[in-house]
């Protein structure tokens, strides 16, 4: 297992910006497991960094990484298979099944289109999964961004969702994310017609951008079975709007580690979308030297100065970081 460098500036900034706020006992409502061998288009899939320790994530090196960026936190969570284009999805759920065995830790399988029905049953049936977790790249449509929720999972899969009580990450697809009133209208109508099924909303709804979440919050549903995690999202302003907007009692702290949290670098805006930003995309020409950090710290430090200016108490950190999650994953 590689060592995870860690910097001077990755101590100041969790000594100063996160350590003081970050409540003991965490719930990673996000986060990824990843073996090459199912991913053979793994490099053009992701391609924020070529190092090499951002490859292989099984259950030994996930708990390194929170140890090394939590220190202070005893830190569990709910485990996803990583999405892409290619990858072997029956292969990636058979192996989280046997990876994740201690009570702590809860599991979603890959599914899409691509299984039927009956099909995701006996997975389901099989796994004993807590949750399933669709994705754009699974959809059939030509151009993926473009697609509603039920092309990336059937609603027959979602009422098998229901019918199991598991829980849905649904990471939606079109430029604006949840602030898309197509969007808007499905997750409406889900949450009601499938009230066993909890939906989460990962990475704030997809609003990487504060006009998106001010957006998205003017007519998404609050309900007991829809939650929005906090994965990767690095805007101040997007939880400005969360904390401020949303009820507390239905945010589900996540980090999406490793391939996308785990690089130093940053999720920016520009303009009307977003991007990750790493050093090696950035031409400067004297001035300070960049002391880039990990985005799940970047993630982090815009949470808490948001939490900070929104007056969020220790016990709604608390909330926030494991006991929303562990009302709805039954923790203990």
């Amino acid at each position: 297992m590689n060592t995870i460098e860690y910097t001077q500036a990755d101590e100041f900034i969790y000594n100063n910006e996160i350590k003081p706020y970050l409540p003991h006992r965490i719930f990673d409502a996000h986060a990824h497991l990843q073996i090459p061998r199912f991913y053979p288009d793994l490099e053009q899939s992701y391609p924020p960094t070529k190092d090499p320790q951002l490859n292989t994530i099984d259950m030994p090196v996930l708990r390194q990484w929170w140890q090394t960026l939590f220190p202070n936190a005893q830190t569990a969570g709910l485990l996803l298979g990583t999405p892409s284009k290619q990858c072997d999805m029956k292969g990636v759920n058979q192996h989280l099944s046997q990876s994740v065995r201690d009570p702590d830790l809860r599991f979603s399988i890959l599914t899409g289109p691509q299984f039927s029905a009956d099909e995701l049953e006996r997975q389901i049936i099989e796994l004993k999964p807590h949750g399933l977790k669709p994705y754009m790249f699974f959809s059939q449509l030509k151009n993926y961004n473009d697609s509603g929720i039920c092309d990336m999972i059937p609603e027959s899969q979602i009422a098998l969702a229901n019918k199991h009580e598991l829980a849905i990450t649904l990471h939606v697809a079109k430029p604006r994310g949840m602030a898309d009133a197509d969007n808007l209208d499905d997750i409406t109508r889900l949450v009601k017609k499938y009230p066993r099924c909890n939906f989460i909303l990962a990475h704030c709804g997809r609003c990487f951008i504060a006009p998106n979440m001010e957006d998205a919050l003017k007519k998404l549903p609050v309900a007991s079975n829809l939650w929005i995690d906090t994965s990767a999202v690095c805007d101040t302003g997007v939880f400005l709007y969360l904390l401020d907007r949303y009820d507390r009692n239905q945010i589900l702290f996540g980090t999406d580690l490793v391939m996308a949290a785990g690089f130093r670098g940053n999720y920016i805006r520009m303009g009307t979308s977003w991007e990750w930003i790493t050093v090696d995309k950035i031409a400067r020409r004297g001035g300070q030297e960049i002391c880039a950090t990990f985005a799940a710290y970047e993630n982090l430090c815009a949470m808490f100065h948001a939490a900070k200016f929104c007056k969020v108490t220790e016990a709604g950190r608390n909330s926030i970081f494991y006991n929303n999650a562990a009302r709805l994953f039954k923790l203990s």
